[in-house]
């Protein structure tokens, strides 16, 4: 699943989705993940750590829904940076806080985390000579399955924009075109 379909699952559609999610609450907890693009010209890989203290409350999530739905990104982007830090997401030396996060089952012995941070982790392609402007691309957005067991993979998008519509109720456009692929996403054992 990508992370335009996962977050807008996630965002949109989830309020019945997630009824179960409060029977299992296992945050904190945190992950560790490689990942890796690849262009025509060149690739990069790196890894990060996501900590996630809690994952969003009911109310918080109905209020993003909501900002999302009647002013789109800029209103989204705005209620995001106001909504309390969930976690953070470590690249080398690097935190940005998440203010975004979410759980729920996926088949019997699966789960799918997603989340948001409030600014982006990194430009991919930024540096080429003829690269588009980067104003607007204000968020990252990550999703990954784990298995019971506490292994997984998911996808990244690291510097994007959100708005309303499309099939699935949420598009989201990345500023790369190009999601970072995890690999090798882990749980840590110690939270």
């Amino acid at each position: 699943m990508s992370v335009r379909a996962l977050i807008a699952s996630l965002i949109v559609a989830v309020p019945v989705a997630l009824a179960g999610q409060s029977s299992k609450n296992t945050a904190p907890e945190s992950f560790r993940a490689n990942g890796q693009i690849t262009g025509a010209a060149a690739g990069a890989a790196t890894e990060m750590v996501f900590h996630i203290d809690k994952y969003t409350p009911d109310a918080d999530h109905d209020a993003l829904v909501k900002a999302l739905k009647d002013g789109g990104n800029a209103a989204f982007l705005d209620a995001l940076r106001k909504a309390p830090k969930v976690g953070t997401l470590t690249i080398g030396k690097r935190s940005i806080d998440i203010r975004w996060a979410r759980t729920r089952p996926e088949g019997s012995d699966h789960r799918r985390v997603a989340f948001v941070t409030d600014k982006p982790a990194f430009f991919a392609g930024a540096g080429a000579v003829d690269a588009k402007p980067t104003a607007g691309y204000d968020l990252a957005a990550v999703e990954f399955t784990i298995d019971s067991v506490g292994l997984g993979s998911g996808t990244m998008a690291p510097a994007a924009k959100v708005k309303a519509g499309g099939p699935t109720g949420v598009e989201v456009d990345d500023y790369s075109g190009k999601r970072i692929t995890l690999t090798t996403v882990t749980r840590n054992l110690k939270k």
